[in-house]
């Protein structure tokens, strides 16, 4: 009851930042249809399962025909998600279910998220800032746009791992803090290969205490153990065999667990018996590197070239470098890289060498360490991928607490009321000063908002072409394959019966190397790839990014020509009333000669 009581200002501030989630959210919420491609075809992965799709079959049998898309998603997340549905649906009916599943579990993994905040600011400051940064995640851009409701995808529950991850690190039962310590990077790595830079990270500290010092063993040791049968375990969970994920990259397969295997066997070989001799511990530090990498060459050499090393080249080209959310912070507009970074991560940067430098009252100078580490390769690898500043963002968010009190303090003394009440209002500046530069930018330029192309698909609105009633039109036509854009295709499955041709999603990158040669061919080219893949309609919305790329490079191609209203004869306008949606049938090749 004491506990409750001391976290009863953290629960208020949590249901105030939902409360403003679900407001600001709510389109999207009387929708049904999220946030982006990726929670869409989440969504659609998870009505898939709970209709009767084997849990070890992540296969999207709409994708592609005929030869259907494999997901790299495991089924892990949706458990929470399936848990509220199966519960509510008798009460609630399936629909409400779904929706409220997806508005409660990604508020739930806020309030995760914020507990583990505060858990770690308490290491290094006092209650009050912890309490401060808990409060703060609302503030956290890159975060709070993985948390909020109907982002149902794994990226909220990657935050939640990255912290977990941290706030291991500060246990002071080294066995106890490794064991949680591995789980929890063998979990965050089964749901995605995203967070095995940072796995490193914290698995290089622990191996750099070991060398420099030999009895800085047992939180290295069992964290290895744990990894290696966790990871194990949540394999077999998750896939049943061995079989079926020998080709992938893109996610812990068998050849990822052998080299695992492999190489932390040297390594618990030599923590066992090479502890007390530096050169030792080296030798087998090396040694261990280089039998993981001969076992994972030996079994899958493709793999050395990363987790999108064998994508076609067509693809590659046309989607994968044009992802902006995947590309490193100097390919941003500069609107998107002041937003993300202009706020936790941008404050944590000019107040940490402050607070290694000098001796702050109140501050555990060894815990600091440790958050400066996760924080520093938490923003190296958010420079180098955007979507990773939410975990830059939510490490940096007790540096930013210290900064934020230290400054309303300081504000509060001064004794001219004039120049108080300025002061402690920067505060706000201090709080989110990118999103601000941007706000004033656009009202002095006349910009209300910027163009869709230079926002994250996580922060980009609804328009009316691809909205759920616009959309819903198409369940007018009979079931059939469509050609639509990449990241049209998942709505589309969410919200009508009908098939598409390819997402924006790569492990079925022969479809979506057919959709860029579908697009960018002349008239007979295009047809026969619309033959061979049995398409019906093309749908599209005007001004659709990727289509406007195909224009540039090839205005002779058949959406180059289209978008000059140069259509073939078996091509067929189909029109809807109060829907933007351009639509084309496909005349059957012995009909249309």
């Amino acid at each position: 009851m004491e506990r409750l009581r001391g976290n009863l200002p953290l629960i208020f501030v949590w249901l105030a930042t939902c409360a403003l989630l679900i407001i600001f959210s709510w389109s999207q919420i009387s929708t049904g249809i999220g946030w982006g491609p990726d929670d869409q075809l989440r969504h659609v992965q998870l009505r898939d399962w709970l209709g009767g799709q084997s849990w070890f079959d992540t296969v999207q049998y709409r994708i592609g025909e005929p030869d259907s898309q494999p997901m790299h998603w495991p089924r892990l997340i949706e458990i929470p998600l399936a848990l509220i549905i199966l519960l509510m649906s008798p009460l609630l009916g399936s629909a409400a279910a779904e929706t409220m599943a997806m508005v409660v579990v990604p508020l739930i993994t806020l309030a995760i998220a914020m507990i583990l905040i505060k858990n770690v600011t308490e290491q290094i400051f006092d209650s009050k800032i912890a309490l401060l940064a808990a409060a703060l995640t609302a503030t956290a851009i890159p975060a709070i746009i993985q948390l909020r409701p109907m982002r149902i995808d794994h990226h909220g529950w990657q935050i939640v791992l990255a912290l977990l991850a941290l706030s291991t690190m500060f246990w002071p039962d080294k066995r106890k803090g490794g064991i949680v310590l591995g789980a929890t990077l063998a979990l965050w790595l089964a749901i995605s290969l995203e967070g095995l830079p940072l796995s490193v990270a914290f698995i290089a500290l622990l191996v750099w205490r070991w060398v420099i010092d030999g009895n800085q063993s047992i939180r290295l040791f069992w964290a290895l153990v744990s990894f290696a049968i966790v990871s194990l375990i949540l394999f077999l969970l998750s896939h049943g065999s061995f079989e079926k994920a020998l080709s992938f990259c893109d996610a812990i397969g068998p050849a990822h667990l052998f080299a695992c295997f492999s190489g932390g066997t040297v390594m618990l070989v030599a923590i066992k018996f090479a502890s007390q001799n530096l050169f030792l511990r080296l030798g087998g530090l090396i040694l261990a590197g280089v039998t993981a990498l001969a076992a994972l060459y030996s079994f899958a050499p493709q793999c050395l070239g990363g987790a999108f090393g064998t994508m076609d080249p067509l693809v590659r080209e046309y989607w994968f470098i044009n992802v902006k959310e995947g590309l490193p912070v100097w390919h941003q507009p500069w609107k998107t890289t002041a937003t993300l970074l202009g706020g936790s991560i941008f404050v944590a940067l000019f107040s940490l060498p402050y607070l290694l430098n000098k001796a702050v009252e109140g501050c555990d100078r060894e815990k600091l360490f440790l958050l400066a580490y996760g924080f520093f390769w938490a923003f190296i690898v958010s420079l180098l991928v955007q979507r990773a500043t939410a975990v830059a963002a939510v490490f940096a968010l007790p540096l930013m607490a210290w900064t934020v009190h230290q400054i309303f303090v300081r504000a509060r003394q001064i004794r001219r009321p004039v120049s108080r009440i300025v002061a402690t209002a920067s505060v706000i500046l201090i709080i989110m000063p990118g999103a601000l530069v941007v706000a004033l930018y656009n009202g002095i330029s006349g910009e209300s908002k910027a163009r869709p192309s230079e926002i994250p698909v996580t922060l980009a609105g609804q328009i009316a072409c691809d909205s759920a009633v616009s959309l819903e039109h198409l369940n007018a036509l009979p079931k059939s394959n469509i050609a639509t854009p990449f990241d049209l295709g998942p709505v589309i499955l969410l919200k009508t019966s009908h098939n598409v041709l390819a997402t924006s999603h790569h492990r079925n990158d022969r479809a979506m190397a057919d959709q860029i040669r579908l697009f960018t061919s002349d008239f007979e080219a295009a047809r026969e790839i619309l033959e061979a893949r049995n398409i019906g309609y093309i749908a599209t919305c005007p001004d659709e990014a990727e289509f406007n790329g195909y224009i540039k490079l090839h205005p002779q191609g058949l959406w180059g020509r289209l978008a000059n209203d140069q259509k073939p004869e078996w091509l067929l306008p189909v029109h809807f009333r109060d829907s933007d949606l351009l639509v084309w049938r496909v005349v059957p090749k012995e009909l249309g000669k």
